[in-house]
């Protein structure tokens, strides 16, 4: 995993558009002391540069930050949410002749990114799969881009339901839930389209990519949709929303009977052999980011009991 000065330099530019912080400050720093050998290495940490020079201010972009984890899986933080940071998370794993997205953000210019990013290491043969981890919109919006790049789009089928029956009136939702005007959210959000995912499943899945597989594992509890995919070759979690970092895990969805269905599903998460743990939202973590879900999740149950 990289040290958290190459993760700086990775969102440096970023980070310098907060004025008047001290992470603002060392960013600066950071830029001043130029590249670093490490990073130019890597063509997703390359490309990470330059599409940051690209997208410049764009509404719906957020403050993207690339991380390299271990193996060939990367994590991207910080990507556009409605509601301002710390934003939306999302994962990107190769294979030797397959790259598997996970999530796409809340805005095709999110979802453009992460295609473009990605592109620094495909040669346009690859078999590509987006496997989103639950159907709320900070997560599907990004979807048009990878349906019209001919990726197999997998879900839960409760997701898959969703987007195929109101996913047409979905960022009218939400633009109405914001105030946008139609022209505001276009700007923001882009043309969104949602459509019905190829795959859709009830129980935890195996995806094979060359000789490796990632396991999609059904984690309901945030919401009855809800996946997690876990890396074996890296050690790493995409967690989805039923992990949060940095603030209480998102219980206004369900009641208690489904906080217990989500306390046992982070329990059984905990028997992965885990090295990074990447949140719906917020920071990267560890394996205590399990343990500290769980006990926010069960001191709401003692207190509705």
């Amino acid at each position: 995993m990289l040290s958290p000065l190459q993760d700086m330099r990775l969102g440096s530019r970023a980070l310098a558009k907060r004025p008047g912080s001290v992470v603002a400050l060392c960013a600066a720093i950071l830029l001043l002391l130029g590249p670093d050998p490490v990073s130019a290495q890597d063509p997703l940490l390359v490309r990470a540069d330059s599409l940051e020079e690209a997208y410049g201010e764009h509404p719906g972009l957020g403050n993207p930050v690339v991380h390299r984890l271990a193996g060939d899986a990367y994590a991207v933080t910080g990507l556009f949410h409605s509601s301002g940071e710390p934003g939306v998370n999302a994962g990107v794993v190769f294979g030797e002749n397959s790259v598997v997205f996970v999530d796409c953000g809340m805005s095709v210019a999110s979802g453009r990114f992460l295609w473009e990013l990605a592109s620094a290491r495909m040669t346009g043969n690859e078999a590509v799969y987006l496997i989103l981890t639950h159907h709320h919109s900070d997560h599907v919006f990004g979807m048009k881009v990878f349906r019209d790049k001919g990726a197999t789009i997998i879900s839960h089928s409760v997701a898959g339901w969703f987007l195929r029956e109101r996913g047409g009136q979905y960022k009218a939702f939400i633009a109405n839930m914001e105030g946008w005007s139609e022209k505001e959210a276009d700007s923001i959000l882009g043309d969104v389209l949602l459509s019905e995912p190829d795959v859709m499943i009830d129980d935890d899945y195996v995806l094979g990519i060359d000789g490796d597989t990632l396991r999609v594992l059904v984690t309901p509890g945030h919401v009855a949709s809800e996946l997690a995919v876990y890396d074996p070759k890296s050690g790493t979690l995409f967690a989805g929303d039923a992990l949060y970092e940095g603030m209480p895990p998102h219980t206004r969805f369900g009641g208690a009977d489904e906080w217990h269905t989500w306390v046992a599903q982070l329990e059984r998460l905990k028997e992965l052999r885990l090295e990074a743990v990447v949140p719906g939202h917020g920071q990267l973590s560890s394996s205590a980011l399990l343990d500290e879900n769980i006990e926010q999740l069960r001191l709401l149950l003692r207190d509705v009991n």
